[in-house]
């Protein structure tokens, strides 16, 4: 299995977890696109595998849909996975708010894909020789989440399999991950 493959079996993984514990969660994300369609939806920045694979997988969650489920529809506690066919709007709001980049964690070259109700957000970079996953609070500056997607996923899979998870959101903890 090349890169990719890895990564979108270990999005599936994660997904089956989660639709374990929240049945109904993966139809609420619908059915992944194709590269092609993948590749129309994020037209800003040039897409990292690792985004493609997840993206291959599920659509994503429409942000827009009122929330009025049985079930949370976060991949982490309080981040919902961005639908594809937003991300450029997103991207374009980012740049229309954060015009110097200096100012904020937010780098022009990052592509959101969690996004949280307050702002924030958990992004891809798309820098040549940097495809980190950092995390955005909103007006704070970045954080260095892991050097790639498929780490990034392989550790919310560990999180959820130890229903870690389930316990932060119990004790009110929204960040998630820091390492």
């Amino acid at each position: 299995m090349n890169d990719r493959e890895n990564i979108q079996q270990y999005f599936r993984n994660l997904l089956e977890i989660i639709e374990n514990q929240r049945p109904g969660y993966i139809a609420l994300l619908k059915e992944g696109l194709l590269d092609d369609e993948i590749q129309n939806s994020i037209t800003t920045h040039p897409i990292p595998e690792g985004l493609m694979a997840i993206y291959s997988c599920v659509k994503g969650y429409d942000l827009e849909i009122p929330k009025n489920f049985d079930f949370p529809t976060y991949l982490l506690p309080g981040y919902d996975l961005i639908q594809i066919d937003k991300v450029d709007r997103v991207i374009n709001l980012l740049h229309s708010v954060h015009k110097d980049p200096d100012c904020w964690g937010w780098q022009p070259d990052m592509i959101p894909f969690l996004y949280g109700s307050g702002g924030d957000y958990y992004c891809v970079r798309t820098l040549s020789d940097d495809r980190s996953v950092v995390w955005t609070p909103k007006d704070d500056v970045l954080y260095i989440i892991c050097q790639n997607i498929k780490d990034f996923i392989l550790i919310v899979t560990e999180c959820y399999k130890k229903e870690m998870l389930i316990f932060w959101m119990k004790i009110d903890i929204w960040n998630v991950i820091m390492i």
